[in-house]
């Protein structure tokens, strides 16, 4: 049997400056249509504010725990500045001279966090505007690039001695070299697998740093590229901009690489960041754009108003629109994505839920409007596809969503019955988890990449078996790859060690690792197969083992046991819910584990194994977890 991790694995300052020059200016048309209504913009809303200093350039952003915006002026004035989303600035400078400060991030202790390129040193300042220094241990690093980590601290690049440096809260200090010199690492984010991300500019490479100091490196396909932003993506990828090759570089956690040429030639891509609408957008030094790409691959462009160029940090901010430095110009930018959002997407609602190969079936999306006005609403559907060999067929490209009214939603179903139809045929499945892809083009620059992820994973749990579409959804989301090649085993057990795996990567998501063990049960060497999962159970204080030093890794979790441990896993390990009423004939109340039992079935979770009855010592099987995770965590088999 594989186990749960390797079936994952496997499957695919204070001088203050006030006001601001605002410069807006909104590149729509806007198209009457029959209703009367507008329909959506064909093109973004752009609006820049310029910096109340002169010769300001800035260079880094971020959004603050104050809901403003935070950049860096990397210009001889070095300062931070502070920027309300309705334009007004408030500037704070450095305690060192022609510090040149660069990027900046929200640290874990609610204080903003810069590094000092010229100044060598990294900088704290709190929201109230108190400026602190912490010097970089080996002289002239120009440090760069500056991201939260996973552990609490703070983590950041050295682009001259080809370094990763790690610093706490107090401003301890520590550094990691590089395998590779003359790298040049920029910037750096944390990744969804719990790691550090960062770009190796000079040594075309992505590079992976785990929180002991672990280093491992990635070639960029593209020779030259020049990596230099990064973020983690809304599909658990890493994305960055090749600075050289003009491209967009998406990396797994396992290293595997896609790339996507810009359109315009020459814009050298810099900055990078995910938008509230689950698309990354992107600065380009050259080009005077900025770039937005959705996770299939698709490339828009949106004229910035001034002309100019080094546009350089890019971040969400806390309005819902993105924002940009604008080095050449001295101005800071705003983009509002679209006012359309997506919000769900059902398959098959008239059928089982789940897009079967050999059948079509009507795909439903679902839309918000967030605008202040209605908006009419069309879309089409193209480039269907997936794993080569199956035949990807679109025999609807059109929906309608009628008029989505100022703040509504809608779906094509309910609103027209109007929806997407689309089927597919296959002799043989071209992959274990098999997924097929569609774009969706609402006008207006509105784009949206959706994923469809086809059933029939498991030949031991048919379409007809009552958990069928919970075990589709969890295989989906990479929390399990089966008890075997084809098969997930729903009769089986869950034990104890498997039960590990599955509620952490509920918990933080597929592509979660934990730490290595040390050796804290009896009854589990470290390290072993199971070892990592069960220790960063304890660690969380899900589980304290099973008594006298042990954790009991084979033994089977019964029902009762289960609803403990999904509910510290769902509210954290201080959790302690409401005291029983008195729901199942046979859980007893109080008892050991009513409170926890009935708070499951409180929140829809489980809804007992019987008319009235919990069955509480009976082992909990896999086909049972499926639907105990699914429901706890929210898991989506099909969504925005």
């Amino acid at each position: 049997m594989r186990s749960e991790r390797q079936a994952s694995r496997n499957r695919d300052y204070p001088l203050v400056g006030r006001g601001a020059a605002k410069f807006t200016r909104f590149i729509f048309l806007l198209v009457v249509c029959a209703a009367g209504l507008p329909s959506l913009a064909s093109g973004q809303a752009i609006t820049e504010f310029r910096i109340p200093s002169a010769n300001a350039q800035p260079f880094g952003i971020t959004t603050g725990p104050d809901g403003n915006l935070w950049f860096t002026d990397h210009g001889p004035t070095s300062q931070i500045g502070r920027l309300t989303t309705g334009g007004v600035f408030t500037l704070f400078p450095v305690t060192t001279p022609t510090s040149s400060p660069r990027e900046i991030t929200l640290g874990p202790d609610g204080n903003l966090w810069f590094t000092e390129e010229d100044g060598n040193n990294i900088g704290r300042i709190t929201p109230s505007g108190v400026v602190t220094e912490f010097p970089v241990p080996t002289a002239s690093s120009l440090p760069a690039g500056i991201t939260a980590g996973p552990d609490g601290n703070l983590w950041f690049t050295e682009k001259a001695t080809d370094k990763i440096g790690k610093c706490t809260t107090a401003g301890v200090i520590t550094e990691f070299s590089l395998p590779s010199s003359a790298s040049g690492p920029r910037q750096i984010v944390t990744g969804a697998d719990g790691n550090l991300w960062f770009t190796e500019r000079e040594g075309n490479r992505i590079g992976q740093i785990t929180t002991a100091g672990v280093i491992t490196e990635f070639t960029v396909p593209t020779a030259s590229a020049l990596p230099r932003g990064i973020t983690s993506g809304p599909d658990g990828n890493l994305w960055f901009t090749e600075e050289g090759g003009n491209k967009i570089g998406q990396v797994s956690i396992l290293g595997v690489f896609m790339e996507f040429a810009i359109p315009t030639a020459n814009t050298a891509p810099f900055g990078i960041a995910t938008g509230s609408d689950g698309n990354l957008w992107f600065t380009q030094e050259t080009g005077n754009n900025i770039g937005r790409i959705t996770v299939l691959g698709l490339i828009n462009e949106f004229p910035i108003p001034s002309q100019g160029q080094f546009h350089r940090g890019i971040t969400p901010g806390p309005d819902g629109n993105i924002w940009w430095c604008e080095r050449g110009n001295h101005q800071i930018a705003r983009v509002t994505p679209g006012p359309l959002a997506p919000v769900a997407l059902s398959v098959d609602p008239a059928g089982n839920g789940v897009f079967e190969a050999g059948e079509t079936v009507s795909v439903v999306p679902t839309w918000k409007n967030n605008d202040v006005a209605p908006h009419a609403v069309t879309g089409v559907a193209s480039n269907f596809t997936g794993p080569a060999g199956p035949t990807y067929t679109i025999s609807d490209s059109s929906a309608d969503y009628g008029t989505l009214a100022a703040g509504g939603s809608n779906d094509c179903q309910t609103a027209t019955g109007n929806c997407y139809s689309l089927g597919i045929t296959a002799a043989v499945r071209p992959a274990a988890h098999w997924d097929a892809t569609f774009d969706e083009n609402l006008g207006g620059g509105t784009l949206k990449g959706w994923t469809l992820h086809i059933g029939g994973s498991f030949t031991d749990v048919p379409t007809s078996h009552q958990f069928y579409r919970f075990v589709e959804n969890i295989f989906h989301n990479g929390i399990t790859g089966g008890c075997g090649t084809g098969i997930y085993c729903p009769e089986s057990s869950v034990t104890r060690a498997q039960m590990a795996v599955f509620l952490l990567k509920g918990e933080h998501g597929q592509d979660y690792l934990p730490p290595s063990c040390t050796g804290v049960f009896a009854d589990v060497p470290c390290p072993s197969q199971f070892a990592n999962w069960i220790e960063r159970l304890a660690a969380e204080g899900i589980t304290a083992g099973c008594g006298s030093g042990n954790y009991c890794p084979n033994d089977p979790v019964t029902r009762a046991q289960m609803a403990v441990f999904l509910l510290k896993a769902e509210h954290g390990s201080g959790y302690v819910p409401p005291a029983c009423t008195g729901i199942f004939t046979d859980v007893p109340c109080p008892s050991l584990f009513a409170d926890w039992i009935e708070q499951l079935f409180a929140e829809g979770i489980t809804g007992g194994c019987g008319t009235g009855i919990y069955c509480p010592n009976s082992p909990n099987t896999r086909g049972q977890m499926a639907v105990f995770l699914t429901k706890t965590f929210g898991l989506l088999l099909y969504g925005p």
